[in-house]
């Protein structure tokens, strides 16, 4: 018995001695590591304690600025301040709000285009946690409805919960709305353009709003006023529907971006380089926080060198508009004209004019009318269809066609303007505009030999010709893009067949499909070179911005002359269609024979019945080139929507002034250059909401 109990306590000792033995090891380890934490790795590790925050916001950088074709700066960059707010990523909504309603005592926001979205999510973000489960624990859900629960609460708040806000509580609703765009550690704008007001007192109070800054910030400035503005494009918001675009491309949803035409178009190259702002707080155990605030300049964009020549384009802008405002008494309605100058060689856009007016209203400049309104052009096409014809091998130069009245056994009648013409060949047909000419060609073409009262050919071979026509209009860029370095060019209605097999004869004249102004500039261009069309452009050169300011910049890339298609044409038949041009202008009986032969035009007039509100008008059309034998300039120029004039009197010849005036003020300029004149500048207006 004594010796179990023994045995007993030499077992127990024995676990004892074990215990302490793995709790002295135990200690010994922790031991050893807290000195090598403290002793070996204690300075690393007190770095990383000191190390708090590091915080990297990028500010943009100034766009790239436009010149004219001889240096002339038009568009530049204005300097300004803007408020923004920079979102560390830990604030909630409340304090954001509290933030927003304290930004508001000292500025004053644009709140035109505040959506009703901005408005609930207002409301949402001011209620308490068991108010907003409130508003959608009566619905129910299906299964299959994958809607987020804070989605589904914002759906609930209806119309009448946001609809009586006051002007104040707008203001801080766009002023939330501006910070709750913005990605954590950048600077969102909340207003671009502070006052002279504004700025100073926002100043003395930014130290009790936290994370909102003053920054030096740029928007555009157009140096001659509203010339071409629309064709330079709008800066703003990046536009709901391109933000993945952007965002895959590396831009913040805070960041501004060219929204339309050129600064949409060079966006890539105008944008600049980012200013990098890296802020390190650091702690001393402790002590105070320190800020570390180091900053990496940025970079202008790429400068755009445009084939716009200033001098040039305000002039045709006095011409075109002062025009209008003589004739308007011959407009239907709204009074209106389009023209473009371009170099036939180069494709180089040397100016681009619109001018509408509306009853009642002032006028305004709209350029980019010449590349997004189409029109039936008359027969200013019929250059097109004569060489469809000598290339069908219907028709010579010298093949003389009887221009007389035509009817066809369903009463349809087609005849030139003047009734009867007679007997014509090639040179005095295109002179005195014989549509009768144009006729017999697709006649030719679809093998049908006309007798009076006959039945027309077949609604399957008009189609047929039709496309054969097309082919060769094609090649001149008459029904297709031009090409132009600018988004959203309009086409035109091209017409995929006709409704009936007269439709082709109106083809033929231009009186079916429509064009833009642009189009046909480029249609004569390429009569005037010999048959190469080339690319119109508006920038030729894109140039690295000179840091210091003086001289030029090194040229980064060229938009060198561009040859589309060389015209599927003989050089004989382009040569007689030139020739026939010039008849237009120096026959006794042509339709520009008013046109002074010093001015060296080769042209072609058109009148296009058209229909407006359910009343008769013409569209008035005049394309040409000038010195007809070495052309420098080509031009078209759209008068739509005017009075028919009564019968056996003429037509207006407001499109033929307008080519005389631009082509006698091209001339003039190459004899002495002034520069372009001096105007008051535009300042662009950044509209915050602008992607809604």
């Amino acid at each position: 018995m004594g010796e179990s109990k023994s045995n007993k306590k030499h077992h127990v000792s024995l676990r004892l001695n074990i215990l302490f033995l793995a709790v002295f090891l135990l200690f010994s380890a922790l031991i050893l590591r807290l000195g090598l934490v403290q002793i070996v790795n204690g300075e690393e590790y007190e770095e990383e304690l000191k190390h708090v925050s590091n915080q990297t916001a990028l500010i943009d950088a100034p766009r790239g600025i436009f010149t004219d074709r001889y240096g002339y700066p038009v568009v530049e960059n204005s300097l300004e301040l803007s408020v923004t707010y920079t979102n560390p990523g830990n604030q909630s909504g409340g304090d954001m709000i509290e933030i927003a309603e304290e930004v508001a005592k000292f500025i004053t926001v644009d709140t035109e285009n505040l959506r009703d979205r901005d408005k609930r999510e207002y409301y949402y973000t001011k209620l308490e946690p068991q108010e907003r489960r409130a508003l959608i624990e009566d619905i129910d859900y299906s299964d299959e409805d994958e809607t987020t629960e804070y989605q589904r609460m914002i759906d609930a708040i209806s119309d009448e919960m946001i609809a009586n806000y006051s002007e104040e509580e707008e203001q801080v609703i766009a002023i939330f709305s501006h910070m709750l765009r913005g990605t954590n550690g950048s600077p969102q704008r909340i207003k671009q353009g502070l006052t002279d007001e504004e700025a100073p007192k926002l100043a003395e109070h930014l130290d009790r709003l936290p994370n909102i800054n003053i920054q030096r910030d740029s928007v555009r400035e157009y140096v001659y006023g509203d010339t071409l503005k629309n064709i330079y494009g709008r800066v703003g918001s990046i536009q709901t529907e391109s933000v993945d675009d952007y965002l895959a491309r590396g831009y913040m949803r805070s960041d501004l971006v060219g929204n339309s035409f050129l600064e949409k178009q060079y966006e890539d190259v105008l944008r600049g380089q980012k200013a990098e702002v890296v802020r390190t707080n650091t702690r001393e155990g402790s002590g105070p926080m320190e800020q570390l605030i180091e900053e990496t300049p940025g970079s202008r964009g790429n400068d755009l060198v445009l084939s716009i020549d200033m001098e040039y384009q305000q002039i045709l802008d006095d011409i075109v508009e002062s025009r209008v405002l003589q004739n308007q008494g011959i407009f239907v309605q709204d009074a209106s004209s389009y023209a473009v100058v371009m170099d036939p060689k180069t494709g180089d856009i040397l100016a681009m004019s619109g001018f509408q007016k509306e009853r009642g209203e002032e006028g305004f400049s709209n350029p980019t009318g010449v590349f997004q309104n189409a029109y039936m052009p008359g027969s200013v096409v019929k250059g097109a269809s004569v060489l469809a014809g000598l290339e069908e091998g219907v028709i010579t130069p010298s093949t003389v066609i009887h221009d007389r009245r035509l009817e066809f056994s369903d009463g349809t009648r087609k005849a030139s303007l003047s009734t009867s013409i007679g007997h014509v060949a090639l040179r005095e047909a295109m002179a005195r505009s014989s549509n009768v000419y144009m006729f017999e060609i697709a006649m030719r073409m679809a093998d049908f030999n006309y007798s009076p009262r006959a039945s027309i050919f077949s609604h399957t071979k008009a189609n047929e010709v039709l496309d054969q026509v097309k082919y060769y209009f094609h090649q001149f860029g008459l029904g297709g893009e031009t090409g132009i370095d600018l988004p959203n060019e309009a086409t035109g209605f091209a017409s995929e067949g006709v409704q009936e097999s007269g439709n082709l004869l109106d083809f033929m004249i231009g009186q079916y499909d429509t064009y833009t102004t642009l189009q046909l500039a480029q249609y004569v261009s390429t009569i005037a070179n010999d048959g190469v069309r080339m690319r119109p452009r508006l920038v030729t050169e894109i140039v690295e911005a000179n840091p210091n300011g003086d001289g030029d910049g090194a040229v980064v890339r060229t938009n060198t002359p561009e040859v589309l298609n060389t015209v599927d044409m003989s050089q004989s038949d382009i040569a007689a269609v030139q020739d026939s041009f010039r008849a237009v202008v120096t026959n006794a009986n042509g339709t520009a024979s008013g046109v002074s032969n010093n001015l060296n035009i080769a042209a072609k007039t058109g009148t296009a019945q058209s229909f407006l509100n359910g009343r008769p008008t013409n569209n008035l059309s005049f394309v040409g080139y000038a010195p007809y034998d070495d052309p420098e300039i080509a031009f078209a120029i759209m008068t739509p929507d005017t009075n028919v004039p009564p019968s056996g009197t003429s037509g207006n010849k407001i499109s033929e002034k307008i080519a005389t005036d631009l082509t006698e003020a091209y001339y003039d300029l190459q004899d002495e250059r002034n520069g372009p004149e001096e105007v008051d500048s535009v300042v662009e207006e950044v509209d915050l909401f602008e992607e809604q």
